[in-house]
């Protein structure tokens, strides 16, 4: 049986760092460099002060850290889009509501590295970020709770790190179940 593939939460967060964030530098790059950074994920920019541009999130995080750029936070950690998430999370027992799938790596790090760019309502952003985590943590342990014997399950809208919590769960009871029915894990050749 192959291993059970898990991932650190620093493993989840290099993998959000390719997801894309709205910047806006304060610089320029030179006219003979057509004011764009080759990558090997694509070229990025053009970079000209006050205008607005997607980049890669790790991208952002190193202009940001050398005062180069302000990131403007993800329209989806706007105080009343989190609120509506939260209430809706709440009121429905059975489904979880459509989050960005790294929500939570992302939120951690613009946290940690652009507290700057939340302005004033910082504290209540990450209060709402970690009240909607609780209430899908929880749905998903009442969840698992309550299976038992063969069926289907259905986990839509499950962010990667809620994925990772879950995957070891499903993969014993996957390995549990072919050892109960006799089947090997591995085909024969």
């Amino acid at each position: 049986m192959r291993p059970a593939i898990e991932f650190s939460p620093c493993d989840l967060e290099y993998f959000a760092e390719d997801e894309t964030i709205t910047i806006v530098p304060n610089f320029s790059l030179p006219t003979f460099s057509q004011s764009t950074i080759p990558c090997i994920g694509g070229s990025y920019g053009p970079f000209r002060p006050n205008i607005e541009v997607e980049v890669p999130f790790w991208l952002a995080i190193a202009f940001h850290k050398r005062k180069s750029c302000r990131i403007k936070p993800p329209a989806w950690l706007a105080t009343d889009r989190l609120q509506g998430i939260l209430d809706e999370e709440k009121s429905t027992a059975a489904v979880f509501q459509p989050v960005p799938f790294h929500y939570l790596e992302i939120a951690k790090v613009l946290f940690a590295e652009a507290k700057d760019c939340f302005g004033a309502d910082m504290l209540k952003i990450k209060e709402l970020v970690e009240d909607i985590c609780k209430v899908r943590m929880s749905k998903i342990c009442a969840g698992l709770q309550v299976l038992q014997g063969p069926m289907t399950v259905k986990l839509n809208n499950l962010s990667a790190m809620e994925c990772n919590i879950v995957r070891p769960f499903f993969q014993g009871s996957l390995a549990q179940f072919q050892a109960l029915a006799g089947t090997p894990s591995q085909p024969q050749l």
